[in-house]
């Protein structure tokens, strides 16, 4: 490296590293400005982490359908944090990082002045998305993955004279089995990546740089998943893990939802899929991201063939089905689920800066980042502005800075935590945040309800009722429910009295928080 380079790396870095902590620290609900992530969803993956590292199996003692990858990070998040997503923050914006990072330089292998000052932009239309949802999403923190595969995928393509370098090779194929055993709907991309650099390799006939990619590739993708086959295995669970993450999850999830789609039928299947990826691109929410990626690469496939090839171009269009695919194929549908597709506004970062850089006649210039408007001082009024466009327009932020005493999850632990039998369940409804506020472990399988065969898991948790197996219980209602209804809530009302109950905002709505202790 040229040492004229080093300074404008250096720059480029903590361009992506302080666009991706400030606009997290706004956006996100884990961040520390926020009292807790109250998304059911992220506290389901912490429960998991946590009861991993007391000793609990996966699938077995507790029961969620997401991958090991998924626990495994929330195990590390629960032992930086024991009780909050302070450590979860740090993993989010790594993610971000890597994604503002990747989306740079996939910019700038077609445009040589990428405009950086663009990148907290880029940032703010992902973290202001609605399909941002409350933040620590799976989604979200793949993203800096799927940038890198992308970007790698088209920097070989554009430099074909030489074989894929090894460590790219691993690298992708390590990255593959993470999201294999994290969230396979994810793997689309993947897919369409082994087939393009097997197409590449058959076309040109190079039989030994194929068999060389597919054992390095898979190389990676064994590493991946070996330490979850000892895990399992010494575990005596091996069986029960392959069962609950690969077959529930295709046959069983969604049953028995309210969310569920109806459609079973390929052709059937095939236009909820094409309607599922057009209302979350097409959502005002996600416009933010969905508009630039779409136009980005609609002019990307229109470039000419000599500053594009043809193979760039379908590697592009099939890293997008197959991604797109692969996460709106299921039955149900959930607004998280597009965020991957904010990989594409990269392609709004070439176009943008491609639009600028001709209107200025820098287009094949290139100018020292520290000498031209690609200037720090760009950058930082960029960046105010993306926080402060960040604090009116992201949904999360009628949570931020409030006082962890005016959520029920505290209210409800004060109360808990000062019994002489702390023993929980969480009844009826996702994860609330309950067992992370206090510190628990839960004591019984279905810790929560989850989409998976709800009708069964709900047997299950009345069972435990009955059983009066925890001394407290905490449920909610989707709506402002009465003191008088929740006495006589079915069912719990004859075996567990009604302590406390609060209403609070969440998702659009006041919902109904209630505590109740055996009688």
């Amino acid at each position: 490296m040229n040492k004229t380079a080093k300074p404008n790396n250096y720059i480029l870095y903590a361009v992506c590293l302080l666009s991706a902590a400030g606009l997290l620290a706004i956006c996100s609900k884990s961040s520390p400005l926020y009292p807790l992530n109250d998304w059911p969803d992220i506290n389901c993956f912490y429960t998991l982490g946590k009861g991993m590292i007391h000793g609990k199996m996966p699938y077995v003692d507790l029961l969620e359908q997401k991958g090991p990858y998924i626990y495994a990070m929330a195990a590390l998040s629960y032992l930086m944090d024991g009780h909050g997503f302070g450590g979860y923050f740090l993993f989010e914006v790594l993610g971000m990082y890597l994604f503002l990072l990747y989306a740079y330089k996939l910019s700038a292998l077609y445009c040589r002045n990428t405009q950086l000052w663009m990148l907290p932009l880029l940032g703010m239309a992902v973290t202001t998305a609605k399909s941002f949802v409350h933040g620590g999403s799976w989604e979200q923190l793949s993203l800096g993955i799927l940038a890198y595969a992308a970007y790698s995928l088209l920097a070989f393509l554009k430099h074909p004279g030489s074989p894929l370098g090894a460590r790219t090779l691993v690298l992708n194929g390590l990255l593959g089995g993470v999201l294999l055993w994290s969230k396979f709907s994810l793997l689309g991309l993947y897919i369409a990546w082994v087939l393009v650099v097997a197409a590449f390799y058959l076309h040109r006939r190079e039989w030994r740089a194929l068999g060389r990619a597919v054992l390095l590739f898979g190389g990676g993708m064994a590493a991946a998943t070996l330490p979850w086959l000892v895990y399992f295995g010494l575990g005596g669970a091996l069986k029960t893990w392959l069962k609950v993450y690969l077959y529930d999850n295709i046959f069983l999830y969604g049953v028995n939802s309210p969310d569920s789609g109806q459609s079973t039928g390929l052709g059937a299947r095939c236009m909820s899929t094409l309607q599922n990826i057009w209302s979350s691109a097409a959502d005002r929410g996600n416009l933010g991201y969905s508009l630039p990626g779409a136009l980005g690469v609609c002019f990307f496939l229109l470039t000419p063939r000599n500053r594009v090839s043809t193979g760039e171009k379908l590697a592009v269009c099939l890293m997008g089905m197959g991604l797109a695919s692969g996460i709106f194929i299921g039955s149900t549908r959930h607004d998280y689920y597009g965020l991957p597709l904010a990989l594409f506004a990269a392609w709004g970062l070439w176009l943008g800066s491609s639009a600028i850089n001709r209107l200025r006649g820098s287009e094949k210039k290139k100018v020292p980042t520290e000498k031209n408007r690609i200037s720090v001082l760009w950058w930082s009024a960029a960046l105010l502005c993306a926080l402060f466009i960040s604090l009116l327009v992201s949904p999360n932020t009628y949570l931020l800075l409030t006082d962890k005493a005016d959520l029920p999850q505290y209210r409800f632990a004060r109360q808990i935590l000062a019994s002489e039998d702390p023993s929980l369940l969480n009844y009826l409804f996702l994860d609330g945040g309950f067992y992370t506020v206090t510190g628990q472990v839960p004591t019984e399988k279905t810790f929560c309800l989850l989409n998976m065969d709800r009708a069964a898991r709900i047997r299950e948790q009345q069972e435990y009722v009955r059983q009066q197996r925890t001394h407290w219980v905490v449920t909610w209602r989707a709506q402002e429910t009465s003191e008088e209804e929740l006495r006589h809530m079915d069912l719990l009302s004859e075996y567990y009295d009604l302590v406390d109950y609060m209403y609070f905002y969440f998702e659009g709505d006041n919902r109904t928080y209630a505590l109740y202790e055996k009688k």
